[in-house]
């Protein structure tokens, strides 16, 4: 019973959030890297810019989270974003075991949403219910999952007012086979009653301790880097096209270059929100300083991710690994998350390896980064998730 009741509570130590990876003073240190000294071996082999990794993040207004004693389903987010063409609801189910999760949302050509995000999505009509006052949530969704389970889900508790003192949010262990995940968690409140059903048989709500129901009304901003394939081609002067494969569509992209002040800055946006990759550089050599997205009315990025030194320039070959820091900033509240980045050449392709070191629910997602140049008017670019030792 007792190691019953040690292992709980690590779990509820698992779900709460913490305090940044490093203190301002440490990030600055961390962040003040001398440059590397890079010894090209040849030319750049694409006149482009070549974004070597995938940020992503979203905005959550309002976030509803059950965990239901399921057998094939752990955690559900019911999530409302707000957009130009009014708020958006995405339903959100993680399987069990791998906790992966899947997208349901009430859009027609849900593959083109955030495509660098690489999850299984389903565009299917989403009912919600909303009956709820300023003082109480009241709400209920109706959709078909995945798996094409009819689900039923109802909440009602208080609104997400109840302010965390500290805010770097835990992911909990969900989709570490698809993402690299940083969390700002600003508001969250218990939920007072809550219901799951799949195909009309309900399912009791799982605990916390077997005491608190799992269920909560949160605010919160989730980013970071992700896995994925895509390629990139040259469209014309200032712009790119990017080709995502997402399912059994292809999603393409535009992409701006903008060059000023010895800085090169490969820009896509949409309505939903805008991506930036920011070089030092213009032309022969462009060495990648930052990524970031910026939501659609919001005054802070979403995430933002700083080199230090910038990568060496990954179109051009060299001889060597060059190691880098990174640190990942969402929503303004700095120093969410921290790692390493090597980059080098290996059997003629460009090899970038990310390895995060804190916070630990980081720690567990390396990822890898390959870009091949066979072809240079179309470059490939693989981004994969790498198993830990322990996995092997």
């Amino acid at each position: 019973m007792l190691s019953g009741f040690i292992t709980a509570c690590k779990s509820l130590k698992q779900m709460m959030p913490e305090g940044p990876a490093i203190s301002d003073k440490e990030r600055s240190r961390y962040l003040d890297q001398k440059q590397h000294n890079v010894s090209y071996t040849g030319k750049a082999l694409v006149d482009f810019p070549v974004n070597p990794i995938q940020v992503w993040a979203a905005t959550y207004e309002l976030d509803i989270i059950l965990v239901s004693k399921h057998p094939d389903w752990n955690m559900h987010e019911y999530a409302k974003l707000e957009t130009p063409e009014g708020p958006l609801w995405i339903m959100k189910d993680a399987k069990e075991p791998t906790l992966d999760q899947y997208i349901v949302a009430d859009l027609d050509n849900l593959e083109a949403w955030l495509p660098e995000l690489p999850v299984v999505r389903k565009s299917y009509p989403v009912t919600v219910a909303d009956n709820s006052t300023d003082k109480m949530l009241d709400l209920t969704f109706r959709y078909e999952n995945i798996a094409g389970q009819k689900v039923e889900a109802t909440y009602q508790g208080k609104p997400p007012k109840t302010e965390q003192k500290k805010k770097n949010g835990s992911t909990m262990g969900h989709s570490r086979n698809q993402l690299l995940v940083g969390l700002n968690l600003p508001y969250r409140d218990f939920g007072k009653k809550a219901s799951i059903s799949y195909d009309g048989k309900p399912y009791k709500i799982d605990k916390l301790l077997g005491l608190v129901p799992f269920q909560m009304a949160l605010q919160q901003t989730q980013g970071g880097a992700s896995m994925g394939a895509f390629s990139l081609k040259r469209e014309s002067t200032n712009k790119l096209v990017s080709s995502h494969e997402n399912g059994e569509k292809t999603v393409k992209q535009d992409w701006n270059i903008i060059e000023n002040d010895n800085q090169t800055i490969l820009r896509q946006e949409n309505s939903f929100r805008t991506a930036e990759y920011t070089y030092i550089g213009i032309g022969e050599t462009l060495e990648l300083k930052s990524a970031s997205i910026q939501q659609w009315n919001k005054s802070k990025k979403g995430v933002k991710i700083t080199f230090s030194p910038t990568l060496p320039d990954l179109r051009r070959p060299f001889e060597g690994a060059f190691v880098s820091n990174f640190v990942m900033d969402i929503e303004g509240q700095n120093n969410n998350a921290i790692g390493t980045v090597t980059a080098q050449w290996i059997r003629g392709e460009a090899v970038l390896s990310v390895t995060p070191v804190a916070p630990w629910w980081v720690a567990d997602r390396p990822m890898q980064t390959t870009i091949n140049y066979n072809n240079t008017q179309n470059v490939k670019i693989n981004i994969e998730m790498l198993p830990l030792i322990q996995d092997l």
